[in-house]
Parts: structure tokens; C-alpha cells; sequence
């Protein structure tokens, strides 16, 4: 394989990379805490679009504050996990610097 070939493999996977970064960034992740006292919506850029909070936690600011850094934690680690995931099918596994 001489260095041409190479350089045409590398851009290539570099496109394919910037593609799925693009798509797992505009990509929507619906979540809620557990009760559902805590709905809303993420997307892969970790930007939180909605955020729908129950009446019954507005009376309690203690929990309010747990259950929103509980479900917000929880809902960051699975779109991270997601993002990882996509990369590691596109690379085959193997974990190349830079790329998240």
C-alpha cells in the first residue's frame, strides 16, 4: 500500500467520523426520572431542549434539586455511552485519540 492509498483511507474515515459526529449531535434523547416527575428532552451536543418539572416537586426545592442532578447526570452518561458507542462501531473498536 503506498502513501496515496493511505492518505485517501485516512479522509475517507475522517469524513465518515465528521458524519456521524454531525448526526449524533442533532440526534434527540427523550429521558425522564424515575416517577416521571422529571421529563425532557437532550440532544447529542448535551444542550437540554425541554424540561417539563411536576407540580408535586415544586413544593420540595431539596428534592427538586436532587431528582434534576440525578436525572440529568444519568441522562448525560447514556448519551456519552451512545456517542461512544457509534465511534467504536465506526473504528472497529480500536480507541483513536481525539475523536470524542
Amino acid at each position: 500500500m503506498n502513501i496515496n492509498q493511505l492518505m485517501k483511507q485516512a479522509q475517507q474515515m475522517q469524513r465518515k467520523v465528521d458524519k456521524i459526529q454531525k448526526e449524533l449531535e442533532e440526534k434527540e434523547y427523550t429521558f425522564s426520572s424515575q416517577g416521571e416527575a422529571v421529563k425532557g428532552v437532550i440532544n447529542g451536543k448535551m444542550e437540554i431542549l425541554s424540561l417539563e418539572i411536576s407540580e408535586d416537586l415544586l413544593e420540595d426545592k431539596e428534592m427538586l434539586q436532587d431528582v434534576l442532578v440525578m436525572t440529568l447526570n444519568d441522562q448525560i452518561q447514556k448519551v456519552s455511552q451512545a456517542k461512544e458507542e457509534a465511534m467504536s462501531q465506526l473504528t472497529g473498536g480500536m480507541n483513536i485519540p481525539g475523536l470524542f
